[in-house]
């Protein structure tokens, strides 16, 4: 299963290259085609396959097709047929390249192809878009579309024409855009020129030459020289004409179109002639006859050569849709192998993940299992420390009262004897004898006193709470380990006797936590009372550590610490940070 598995990969990858590769060879065939290398791109068009292309790569790739066509051959339904694919499969967002292919139909091919896109169709949404986008080109541009459709026969439509390119000329102005406003100059010198404004038409023609010579444009110069000797001539200024002609000819390289060199060869025999210069002007005639028997010629074998590629172009389309047919088919074991093997994979991630559900599972219900049995045993263990503390202070008790109703009763009754006696005898050896016997019984006395009076508490019922816990924090102190200081407020009333042995318990476990855990150098232990509770904080300036790590195992520690106050019915927080100390704040209350 994972060979099939890789193997499918292996062929995405292959396919993902070809269609890389076939990306580059179209951004190539752009390229060629702006540096006008149409023969380079015929060749590049034949090793094309856009089989893996997006839409916008189709329509780019016949926008391309559709130029080479037009610039190889004579047949315009072919290269118009190219950019109506390119149209179709151009998506509505891509502006630029849809306003592109449009402009491409618009100016080669409305005149020349029967039922062809209307005109005003094509021209409405190449200017919606221009006025979407406010693209200062496409603004020139939809203004050019209807000086170019203008007749030219009335004053009105001349006029029409000059104004549209004039506003372009200020569209191009203002967003700095200097060649195309020189192209909008060039054109208003020839509309001027039709127009028979001979000298507006001169004016722009003498502004431009210099700027295109600098430019180094000699294929515009030779048309520029071209445009000004036939205003020239038409001014009957024939031998300026004549210079600006021959430069057209003869100047930077020759004429390489034939057409435009006859039309320019004819120009200078018309000027010759109008100059009175008949020789010359015959022999520039019989020059331009030779060109058109040429150029005839160069049609013809143009046109077989265009048969040529029709043919070739054929077949070429029948060998597209035979190994479009295969790689569909391939296309479609691909699609097959890499979804069985996706679903493969989808079922042994599902049976996997439902596996490691279940052991999760498992794992936390042993987890829940163990926690409710440390907490059965923590709270057991609670149970017997409460249990042993109450019997040794009920036992305690039961100590204390026979110690003070019994022993206590029972000395007494010695001591009066001893009195009795002690006044019947005047020997002084016995009086010595009985002196010592009676302060020993005193002793004994006062001792058993003491010891009632601390019944189940010990040093509690003597001292309280507070001296208890400032002996205690003073023993600590004079340990030299910490530093515990005692503050308190309200406390001047002893508590209930077993909440005080349980506060002073707590506090006892809390200070043994920060001797043994906490390096902390100071203590205090602030105590509270309020009318119906008591606060407690104990504070240090240890080490601290993470509340969710506490460790519920050694001693009484904290989680017995908090059960003892949830017995209470009272209240424990924990604020503790690394390396930034802890505080335990208590709420206990009173009623």
């Amino acid at each position: 299963m994972l060979t099939k598995y890789l193997y499918s990969i292996s062929i995405l990858l292959f396919f993902f290259q070809i269609g890389y590769t076939q990306s580059v060879n179209l951004i190539e065939l752009e390229n060629l085609n702006k540096n006008s290398r149409y023969d380079q791109s015929k060749a590049l068009i034949e090793s094309i396959d856009t089989l893996s292309f997006s839409l916008t790569e189709k329509a780019r790739y016949y926008y391309e097709c559709a130029r080479v066509a037009s610039n190889t051959t004579s047949d315009l339904i072919y290269p118009y047929e190219l950019l109506l694919k390119a149209k179709r499969k151009v998506p509505q967002d891509s502006l630029e390249l849809r306003f592109k292919i449009i402009d491409e139909l618009i100016y080669t091919y409305l005149s020349s192809v029967e039922n062809a896109v209307p005109f005003e169709d094509l021209v409405r949404e190449n200017c919606t878009i221009a006025q979407h986008t406010q693209d200062a080109t496409m603004l020139v541009n939809c203004h050019f579309y209807y000086i170019y459709n203008e007749d030219y026969d009335s004053k009105a439509s001349i006029n029409r024409s000059l104004k549209r390119l004039q506003l372009s000329k200020n569209i191009a102005r203002k967003n700095n855009l200097i060649d195309l406003e020189k192209s909008i100059e060039l054109n208003l010198g020839i509309v001027h020129d039709l127009a028979n404004h001979k000298d507006s038409a001169l004016h722009y023609f003498n502004i431009l030459i210099p700027y295109y010579e600098k430019q180094e444009d000699f294929e515009t110069l030779k048309d520029l020289y071209n445009s000004k000797g036939q205003t020239l001539k038409q001014s009957n200024q024939y031998d300026e004409a004549i210079y600006y002609f021959e430069k057209a000819l003869n100047d930077f390289y020759p004429i390489e179109n034939q057409e435009k060199m006859g039309m320019v060869t004819r120009n200078l025999a018309d000027a010759y002639y109008l100059n009175k210069n008949y020789q010359q002007s015959a022999r520039l005639y019989r020059d331009k006859i030779r060109i058109s028997d040429s150029l005839k010629t160069v049609n013809a074998a143009r046109s077989l050569e265009e048969l040529e590629t029709k043919f070739k172009t054929a077949e070429k389309e029948k060998e597209n849709l035979q190994l479009k047919a295969e790689k569909e088919s391939q296309k479609a074991q691909i699609y097959f192998l890499s979804g069985s093997a996706m679903i493969l994979i989808l079922l042994g991630l599902y049976f996997y993940n439902n596996q490691r559900k279940k052991k999760l599972i498992a794992q936390k219900e042993q987890i829940i299992q163990k926690s409710r049995a440390d907490a059965i045993l923590k709270n057991q263990e609670l149970a017997t420390i409460d249990a042993m503390i109450t019997g040794q202070e009920k036992e305690r008790k039961r100590l204390a009262e026979e110690l003070h109703d019994d022993l206590g009763s029972t000395l007494t009754t010695v001591r009066l004897y001893f009195e009795n006696l002690k006044n019947q005898f005047t020997e002084s050896e016995s009086q010595e004898v009985f002196n010592r016997t009676e302060k020993l019984l005193d002793e004994a006395y006062e001792k058993i006193r003491n010891m009632s009076h601390t019944r189940n508490s010990g040093i509690l019922a003597s001292k309280g709470l507070i001296p208890t816990l400032e002996t205690l924090a003073h023993k600590i102190t004079d340990s030299g380990k910490v530093k515990v200081e005692i503050i308190h407020h309200g406390l001047d009333q002893s508590l209930e006797n077993s909440l005080e042995l349980t506060i002073f318990r707590i506090l006892q476990e809390l200070l043994n936590n920060i001797i043994k855990h906490a390096q902390a150098d100071h203590a205090v232990i602030s105590l509270t009372a309020y009318k119906d509770s008591i606060n407690i904080m104990v504070e240090d300036d240890g080490i601290g550590f993470l509340t969710e790590h506490t460790n519920k195992d050694k001693g009484i520690g904290l989680h017995n610490i908090e059960k003892r106050i949830e017995d209470l019915n009272g209240a424990m927080e924990i604020d503790s940070r690394k390396n930034h100390g802890t505080t335990i704040n208590l709420d206990i209350p009173l009623l």
